[in-house]
């Protein structure tokens, strides 16, 4: 580590060889100390100093020179070495001088000659002591801002990593919502499907019993009044459930459509929100809840179909999950109404009701009470970003234990083409 320097700056001969000897006697050990004869002299010697990257500690400089006054050299390295302290040493400097070292070379210590050499030595320790204690601090704010440099870089990736993941899972639990749903239509189409397979064998075999009678021209118009009246009844469930699975397989293909799909139609709320739960009737019949929508049925809005599908089905499925024990009966309503250039739109259940002090929590993402039950806690904080971000409205909630609660909606009646909207 290179020891400090000190350079000593004087037209006289003698005063330089006074200014070395004296402060020899206490820093000839710790400290390199260098002279300048005169001011463009102590300028180059600066120079090299930087150069070879010595560490200028303190400049002494007389006032009174031939070539540079010493408030204008001490200028000068302080616009070459700012840290450097420096030292006007003179009996014939007046206050503008002393004045001018200060305000632009942001001078150190002032020491009149004839200067007593205790007096030289003191000054030149405590500024050695204050240039190595500025050194630290400048070293430990460099290295501190280093580390809060690179923590910041190492939070900012972890942040972006959280976040991606973040997305990553919302976009798995919108997608594990789906899964269901189609496993549910599934399930639903099972059964008209069958019917009318069970119908059309019937019909076949009374067609080929039929048949074989005419060939062996045995056939009674008894018999062909019976195939008439088995074929009649047999196209007739046929037809109507099949009626019934198109119906499930449009309605379904709709709000799927809808939910993977970043398009903005008209259409009108309650026969929507009717048909997202005509999607999850098979959830619900696992349950003895009942569901039932209120409000004005004609009411249209122009907006994101699949984002108010998602919001619907995930309120539906908080109920279920955590708002009610097994077994239990719940009423579960959706209302919707018009309030000037606003949609209303009200979900309740008159479950166990969430406790005061998770309330402020509801909307946060992986906050959740039923883990145990398969929660991610994720469903509230999807509903929240659809509403705010995709929807264009706000969500708020008012709940109280053993009697309920309340989500309320309020959504722009239309909007802005391609506004507000936030693939989150």
């Amino acid at each position: 580590m290179p020891k400090p320097v000190i350079v000593c700056v004087d037209d006289e001969v003698a005063v330089l060889d006074s200014l070395r000897r004296e402060l020899s006697e206490v820093f000839e050990d710790s400290c390199e100390i260098e002279t300048a004869m005169g001011g463009k002299d102590a300028i180059a010697l600066v120079h090299d100093l930087i150069e070879d990257e010595c560490d200028l500690s303190v400049i002494i400089a007389d006032y009174l020179m031939p070539d540079i006054k010493g408030d204008e050299v001490l200028q000068q390295v302080h616009q070459l070495s700012p840290q450097t302290l420096k030292i006007m040493l003179t009996g014939q400097a007046n206050v503008d001088g002393i004045s001018n070292a200060i305000n632009t070379a942001q001078l150190y210590h002032y020491i009149a000659k004839p200067w007593q050499p205790e007096n030289l030595q003191l000054t030149v320790r405590e500024a050695l002591n204050s240039y190595q204690l500025a050194k630290k601090i400048k070293d430990y704010q460099q290295t501190l801002e280093r580390k809060v440099e690179e923590r910041t870089q190492e939070l900012s990736a972890i942040l972006h990593t959280l976040q991606t993941t973040q997305a990553e899972l919302i976009q798995a639990e919108k997608m594990a919502a789906l899964g269901q749903l189609v496993a549910g239509v599934a399930h639903e189409i099972n059964t008209p499907v069958g019917n009318a397979l069970l119908a059309a064998s019937v019909l076949n075999n009374e067609t080929g019993s039929l048949t074989q009678a005419f060939d062996q021209g045995g056939l009674k118009r008894s018999a062909l009044v019976s195939y008439l009246q088995t074929a009649q009844e047999s196209s007739g469930l046929i037809l109507q459930n099949l009626h019934g699975a198109a119906a499930l397989i449009q309605n379904f293909k709709q709000v799927a459509v809808d939910q993977t799909s970043h398009e903005q139609r008209e259409f009108q709320i309650i026969p929507y929100i009717e048909s997202v739960l005509t999607n999850l009737e098979p959830k619900l019949k696992q349950t003895r809840h009942r569901v039932t929508v209120s409000g004005d049925a004609a009411l249209k809005t122009t907006s994101y179909p699949g984002a108010l599908s998602q919001v619907a089905t995930n309120f539906v499925m908080n109920s279920l999950l955590h708002a009610y024990q097994p077994g239990e009966a719940g009423q579960l309503k959706f209302n919707v109404t018009q309030q000037q250039n606003q949609i209303i739109l009200e979900y309740t259940d008159d479950g166990c009701g969430i406790p005061a002090e998770d309330q402020p929590k509801i909307f946060e993402p992986f906050f959740t009470t039923g883990r145990d039950r398969g929660g991610s806690g994720l469903g509230l904080h999807i509903v929240h970003n659809l509403v705010t971000q995709t929807l264009g409205g706000t969500v708020s909630c008012q709940s109280e234990v053993a009697v309920g609660t309340q989500f309320k909606l309020q959504l722009p009646l239309t909007l802005a083409k391609g506004g507000s909207h936030a693939r989150g």
